[in-house]
């Protein structure tokens, strides 16, 4: 924060630097609202944080019909995002859900509910077997296993999508502060403290930044009830002859003993420095052991034996993986219902949070309905699915 002069006062103060404050940040500045000041702790979208990275999913298939009308409004979203910006900001391939199918609903839904609600609302899918399965991609599926392929699903290149949502923001004149960090918010007057000292005082606020939110929110009673996980992802090397068959996919698995059985992966989007190909694969889960209540005690070091989950996985269920070469733990803020929080806490306060590694593929929508609490104005859509008042995330 050197030589960055703090304005003593702003029209919206935004906390956080992740998907959620740069996407309504962007939405504030769409809708012509100049006089905006973004404070980021560290750097926007930093490696610490659950908005790093290239790649995220998009997609409709959920078992929960609510949120897979959610995700279409956001899909819309996402197209207008995408001609406001000239560049390519999704990538269209396809998903894959696939494994077993048992009617217990897990962090991703389950294979049986996301036929009966894309059936329901007239989603297209492929139902797959286990053969076509392994014919049509290098994944080496159980006989038991069967699939769902929704080919209008895809990738969200977020890196991509975090740049032009800065741009956005600093060409209508908002200040994006970074290595910020925030020491309180004041729910009553708008009033904002930084550990600098220094005051801003905002006539809206909106805090946004992830685990972070809890530690500002509960000397006020306002933090919702929410879990922090830490959550295992990783990028391997592939077969260049292989490297255009991978798709995007998700498994479910029943658990058995520490092996929570969920993993997702990505299709070959970049390559190493050296030009191999490399997919994204990840761990769906967090032992019981490694959540916890207090952000700032979460684990950051990536657990061996979640490691060793991860690479057994990959080299056994896929052809083609080569070496792991890049290994992070991103923190994901979970609620007992693994829903979000997006609502408004009071005249001048609102708040986004508990994004449960889901979050991303709705950012267009979290931006515009934070956009327009700050604005004074209700979101265009239902979301009392992410109520601060429902049961899942009251104290």
């Amino acid at each position: 924060m050197s030589n960055v002069s703090i304005p003593s006062r702003a029209a919206v103060v935004i906390v956080g630097g992740g998907m959620a404050g740069l996407s309504c940040a962007s939405s504030l500045a769409q809708q012509g609202v100049s006089d905006v000041v973004l404070l980021e702790a560290k750097t926007l979208a930093h490696a610490g944080a659950s908005s790093f990275g290239e790649s995220r999913m998009f997609r409709e298939m959920y078992s929960d019909p609510v949120l897979c009308r959610l995700a279409q409004e956001a899909n819309r979203l996402w197209r207008e995002e995408e001609q406001r910006s000239g560049e390519i900001l999704r990538q269209t391939h396809g998903l894959l859900f696939y494994g077993e199918s048992w009617d217990e609903e897990t962090i991703e839904g389950s294979i049986p509910g996301a036929r009966r609600v894309m059936d329901d609302q007239g989603i297209p899918y492929e139902a797959l077997t286990s053969e076509q399965i392994a014919d049509r991609f290098p994944l080496k599926p159980r006989a038991d296993f069967s699939g769902l392929f929704e080919p209008t699903a895809g990738a969200v290149r977020s890196d991509r999508v975090i740049a032009h949502w800065t741009r956005t923001a600093r060409a209508a004149g908002h200040q994006l502060i970074e290595h910020c960090p925030v020491q309180a918010v004041d729910p009553s007057s708008g009033r904002v403290s930084l550990q600098s000292g220094e005051q801003i005082e905002a006539d809206q606020v909106v805090v946004a930044c992830g685990i972070w939110s809890q530690l500002l929110l509960a000397p006020h009673g306002l933090a919702p009830k929410l879990e922090v996980w830490p959550m295992l992802w990783a990028h391997y090397t592939v077969d260049p002859a292989q490297a255009d068959r991978y798709p995007q996919w998700f498994c479910f698995q029943q658990a058995q003993g520490d092996d929570g059985g969920l993993y997702y992966g990505f299709p070959a989007l970049s390559r190493t420095e050296d030009g191999r190909p490399k997919i994204k694969a990840g761990i769906d889960w967090a032992p019981e052991e490694l959540r916890v209540a207090e952000p700032n005690a979460m684990r950051k070091d990536p657990p061996p034996r979640l490691v060793q989950l991860l690479d057994d996985f990959l080299f056994n269920n896929l052809s083609g993986v080569q070496e792991r070469v890049e290994t992070v733990i991103s923190p994901y803020s979970m609620a007992s219902d693994v829903n979000f929080v997006l609502d408004r806490l009071g005249p001048r306060l609102s708040l986004f949070s508990g994004g449960s590694g889901q979050a991303f593929k709705f950012a267009p929508l979290i931006g515009t309905s934070l956009a327009r609490l700050a604005m004074g104005l209700a979101p265009t859509v239902d979301l009392s699915c992410w109520s601060r008042e429902r049961d899942a995330v009251r104290i």
